[in-house]
């Protein structure tokens, strides 16, 4: 994280959770809907609308429709879903990004015949 954005997410940090009481209940009252339509109606810029939604999704509060747009979960089974999926999406795409960038050298895992705990290992360049 570079000095310029350590900064911002520090001047940020107090009114994170007052901004995502605003997007809760601008969902809960809108139903779903765009970022741009966050943005526009509750006059956030797109980086700071994009990142609370982020944290919301990672928290399993909101997901995506078919359509793409935001909306809130429905109850805690599918909040518990979405915060799974969203770990395994994020793990993947890091995964895929040191693959990539080639700081990551191998990754395997092994799997006892016991039934024991697998061990998963990686190596990094």
């Amino acid at each position: 994280m570079s000095k310029a954005s350590y900064q911002a997410h520090e001047e940020i940090k107090p009114k994170k959770q007052s901004m995502e009481d605003q997007i809760h209940s601008y969902l809960e009252s809108k139903g779903a809907t765009s970022l741009q339509m966050i943005e526009f109606h509750l006059g956030l810029k797109n980086q700071t609308a994009s990142a609370r939604l982020s944290e919301m999704h990672d928290k399993g509060i909101v997901c995506f429709d078919a359509y793409g747009l935001y909306r809130l979960t429905y109850d805690d089974e599918e909040k518990q879903q979405v915060i799974e999926t969203r770990k395994f999406e994020k793990r993947d795409k890091w995964l895929e990004r040191g693959y990539k960038n080639e700081w990551i050298a191998r990754l395997y895992a092994q799997v006892p015949e016991d039934g024991g705990q697998t061990e998963v290992r990686l190596i990094l360049k």
